[in-house]
This record gives structure tokens, C-alpha cells and sequence, in this order.
């Protein structure tokens, strides 16, 4: 939350490799119920639109039987991942902040406007903070710029990365409020 108290608006983006299967669905997991319980409003993109995957929710390992059972029950979580927007349809200017769940690519090499790496890197730009899970990227020759860029890896649990995230995007939303109301 905001001093203003209006909720942050975080993008999660579901890259390659979360196309891939199950992994990818157990770690969007982690990080979309993590903002959720942190009261972020979500709202999630895949390159394609729609259901990310090529395949419907499966069972997921014991260790996410938990998350697996809140998606079952939760209608608005299961309408989230099946109605993701094209990446293209994103602008960083509605947001404070991203969260990529997968591989991007190169974030400075891609011109397609509808991939993660060219949303991550208007981000950037913009000096926004982006996490990712997991942190394969090329982030040359460009570098971050002036946004903040939170790496996880697989022992990295989403929670700590999200927690990073919104403390990072809080900071810069006030910095930008208090800017523009002196």
C-alpha cells in the first residue's frame, strides 16, 4: 500500500520458460498469492494473451499442494491466468512495478513490443524495479538503467523476492508523489 492508500499495480509478466509447464505455474503461483496477501493489485501478461500454458492446471508437487489448493477454490486467480493480456497491451506508466516469472531473453536486442524483455527493459528505463524468477537474463549493453533489478533463483523463495519488490516500488512512488508536490 501507498501513504495514499491505494494499492501498488504490479504487472506480472509470464515469460519462455514459464510456457514450459508446471514449474512455471508453480512459481507464478508464489509470487501472484505473495502480492496478493501483500495487497498489490495484479495483473498479469504472457506473450500470446490467454491461457499461458499448453496445457490446463495439472497437480502440482507436494510442496505446492497448498498453493495448488487456493488456486482450485479461487475463482479470480484461475480468471487472472486464463484472461492474461498480451504483453503488448502493457504500459509501464500504469504500473510501479514488474514481476517477470520465467526467462525473458535480452532485454536490450528485442524489438518485438509484445515480449517481456521490451516490457522489462520500458521498466527500466522508466526507474521502475522488476524482479525476476529465475534470473537468466542478458541484460547488455544497457545494463539496468536507472530502474532497480531484483534476481531470484530457484532456492530464492518468491516471497522475498516480492517483498523486495514492493518495498522498492513504495520507495519510488512516494519519491515521485513528493516530486511532483513541491
Amino acid at each position: 500500500m501507498t501513504s495514499t492508500g491505494a494499492p501498488l499495480r504490479i504487472a506480472v509478466m509470464l515469460s519462455r520458460s514459464s510456457e514450459a509447464g508446471n514449474v512455471g505455474l508453480e512459481q507464478f503461483l508464489g509470487v501472484y498469492y505473495a502480492l496478493q496477501d501483500a495487497g498489490a493489485e495484479v495483473l498479469v501478461a504472457s506473450m500470446c494473451g490467454g491461457y499461458p500454458w499448453p496445457t490446463r492446471f495439472t497437480r502440482l508437487g507436494a510442496e505446492a499442494d497448498e498453493l495448488a489448493r487456493r488456486f482450485q477454490a479461487d475463482r479470480r486467480a484461475r480468471d487472472d491466468l486464463a484472461n492474461t493480456l498480451r504483453f503488448g497491451e502493457l504500459f509501464e506508466e500504469d504500473f510501479q512495478g514488474g514481476f517477470c516469472v520465467g526467462e525473458p531473453g535480452a532485454l536490450w536486442r528485442d524489438a518485438d513490443r509484445n515480449s517481456a524483455a521490451a516490457l522489462i527493459a520500458q521498466f527500466l528505463q522508466a526507474g521502475k524495479p522488476i524482479a525476476l524468477l529465475p534470473s537468466l537474463l542478458d541484460i547488455l549493453p544497457k545494463g539496468a538503467g536507472d530502474g532497480l533489478l531484483i534476481l531470484g533463483d530457484g532456492a530464492w523463495p518468491p516471497s522475498a523476492a516480492v517483498a523486495a519488490l514492493l518495498a522498492a516500488a513504495t520507495r519510488q512512488f512516494e519519491i515521485r508523489r513528493l516530486g511532483h508536490e513541491t
